[in-house]
């Protein structure tokens, strides 16, 4: 019994080393990929505008430039460059004069002002890197805490190796930011669910309010929050208890907003100007809040928060929730959380407003209530697919054998309170995937999988759970010493092991499916649709064509002594930085002439899609000159190379 034993706590010693072996290799290989590529691919669309305001927050503690995402993620990626020797254009109208001057600044900082925009580039974005590490490390923790160290460990795999996630975690954008706030926000409030401590509302507050300052959608966990509490109370027999868990959740928010929230936009609008004093001036403000005056005279009354919040929101209904918040912009102690309420308006505007989108083959200014679950399907990799899959039919299997829909039809509350607590963290994750699928699919903005980032990794702890939990089962049948009994245990065991060498193939399988695209994960798309060389047949935008490939464009150029080329190009690359006097600025009403072109995959889809909707397009914006020709390339399956004679 002594060896055994002896033997049974080396294994289980190899196995803890082997599974922390593990952790580090994926997290070190996710690292590896964030970092190499961030260096070969140019500034996406964001980043123009996100790499100019995080800088001038930190060096000016001024939050006049992109109000419509909170500061944090900007002020990571801002935190390499405050030691760099740079220009900041302080002395041009978009920041003397324009309100949110975001594009022009961005521009002007990175390509105009004598700086190294690849060096600005590259060292921003690894407050985007250290972010989603630090996501990783969190999946794997609390999937160890709240499931079980395998399954945490799978879930960090599927992570790790995500496409979406190595596409979008590098980037000064808030996609994986966002997740990481909804993930931590979650778990440290399950957290304290679970053990009601005062340093578990500390940490569940002091997490909420990073949410908030990630990104302005994470709203969404109020609602959120609150129901899972009551569900929580609920399942515990705990309804005496309902209105102190509720009590309990406000301060969690509290601490959110007041601890962290406040004085992190105190110090981004210390040096902003508050108001107007001109009595002319603040009726000419007002003039643009109630919709008779056209424009704003932005050379005489310029940038101050009164100011640009009352721009920015002059078209936000309802009115009265607007006007509040610009009555608050200007008032010493309120400011810091008109200047946060602000950005969420903006964000209201911009989702109500809708984007155009090219998507299977149409153009619509307006959304499609299918597109993520169809860009879900064809962006991320076949194999997870084939692990989701099996994990709904696990999970069906169960809650059959359960009898739980016969519980709900015969209302058998104390099964469902059981079942609810014994899976609690699963049924939390659960529900807040259909909550946030359910409000991003009925919402306006279609621009690409980037948008349900954040439900990823609570897909992978759901699917590793299920799945490990099926394959850890015992057997069920009684146990003896007959011939028939070993039979059985060796067929369980044999069939399991069968089960066990399946996963790992299919692991293996949507490993190597994503490693197979470095370094163009922003561009991947999977076999269902043939691979990433046909996704612009079915999406664009920021699923396939973002500008991450000018650098390559201006590669290719090089390598094929291509002395000019017109390019219309989606991105935020500057091509006259990196083509110089190669580049000739062009779109399709300028008609073909001889030579090269470069045509980014969003304008071609948009100008050869099908029109639908109130969406409208003239025919010399159609590219009838490109109709069937045939690219000499495809930079990164985003930029189209012509060469027509």
């Amino acid at each position: 019994m002594h060896y055994l034993t002896k033997a049974i706590g080396l294994y289980a010693a190899f196995s803890g080393k082997l599974a922390r072996a593990m952790v580090f290799l994926s997290l070190a290989v996710m690292l590896f990929f964030l970092v190499s590529v961030s260096g070969k691919e140019s500034a996406v669309m964001d980043e123009l505008a996100h790499i100019p305001a995080g800088y001038s927050y930190l060096t000016k503690q001024d939050m006049r430039l992109n109000p419509e995402h909170p500061p944090l993620l900007k002020d990571l990626s801002a935190l390499p460059l405050i030691f760099m020797d740079l220009d900041f254009p302080t002395g041009i109208k978009a920041w003397t004069a324009d309100v949110n001057g975001q594009w022009v600044m961005g521009d002007e900082f990175l390509y105009k002002s004598g700086n190294d925009p690849d060096r600005i580039i590259f060292w921003s974005r690894m407050g985007s890197i250290l972010l989603t590490v630090l996501l990783g490390f969190f999946i794997f923790k609390f999937g160890t805490e709240f499931f079980s160290g395998k399954v945490g460990l799978l879930a960090l795999i599927l992570f790790a190796f995500s496409p979406a996630v190595l596409a979008h975690g590098k980037y000064v954008t808030t996609d994986v930011a966002a997740a990481f706030g909804f993930f931590t926000a979650t778990f440290y409030f399950l957290r304290y669910l679970k053990e009601p401590t005062r340093k578990n509302l500390v940490w569940a507050g002091v997490f909420f309010g990073i949410a908030q300052a990630l990104k302005f959608s994470l709203v969404l966990l109020i609602p959120f929050f609150i129901g899972i509490a009551l569900l929580w109370a609920l399942s515990h027999h705990d309804r005496r208890m309902v209105w102190r868990w509720m009590g309990r959740v406000f301060v969690i928010f509290a601490i959110g907003y007041i601890g962290i929230i406040w004085p992190l936009y105190q110090f981004h609008v210390w040096n902003y100007p508050a108001g107007v004093t001109d009595p002319a001036h603040i009726q000419e403000i007002a003039a643009v809040t109630q919709r008779y005056c056209p424009e704003l005279n932005k050379d005489r009354v310029g940038p101050s928060q009164y100011r640009d919040t009352a721009c920015n929101l002059k078209t936000f209904r309802p009115h009265a929730l607007a006007d509040a918040i610009v009555w608050m912009s200007d008032k010493p102690v309120l400011r810091p959380l008109a200047q946060y309420a602000h950005g969420v308006l903006m964000v209201g505007q911009r989702t109500a407003g809708g984007n155009t989108t090219y998507f299977l083959g149409e153009v619509s200014i307006r959304a499609w209530w299918y597109y993520f679950p169809v860009v879900y399907l064809i962006k991320e990799p076949l194999a997870g697919h084939v692990l989701s899959l099996a994990a709904l039919v696990i999970l069906c299997a169960y809650l059959g054998k359960k009898r739980i829909l016969s519980a709900l039809r015969k209302r058998h509350g104390e099964t469902l309170r059981r079942l609810l607590r014994e899976h609690f963290a699963a049924a939390t994750a659960i529900l807040l995937v259909l909550y946030y699928w359910g409000v991003s699919m009925l919402g306006n903005l279609n621009i690409g999988v980037r948008h349900i980032i954040p439900t990823l990794p609570f897909i992978f702890l759901l699917v590793a759970d299920i799945i490990l939990t099926y394959l850890g089962r015992r057997p069920s049948f009684e146990l003896n010493l007959s011939l028939d009994t070993v039979k059985r245990i060796a067929s369980f065991y044999f069939v399991k092991a069968w089960h066990y060498a399946a996963l790992c193939v299919i692991v293996l399988w949507y490993v190597i499916s994503t490693i197979a695209h470095y370094p163009y994960f922003t561009s991947y798309f999977n076999e269902l649709i043939g691979g990433s060389k046909n996704g612009h047949r079915y999406v664009a935008d920021s699923n396939l064509d973002w500008g991450q490939d000018m650098k390559r464009l201006a590669q290719f150029t090089k390598d094929n002594n291509i002395n000019k080329i017109r390019v219309a190009y989606f991105g935020a690359g500057s091509p006259d930085y990196y083509l110089k006097d190669k580049y000739i600025p062009w779109w399709s009403s300028r008609g073909a002439e001889p030579g090269w072109y470069a045509i980014s995959a969003t304008f071609l889809d948009e100008a050869f899609g099908l029109p639908v909707g109130k969406y409208v397009r003239a025919e010399q914006d159609s590219y009838p000159w490109l109709r069937g020709k045939t690219p000499v390339t495809v930079i990164g399956n985003s930029i189209f190379v012509y060469r027509l004679e």
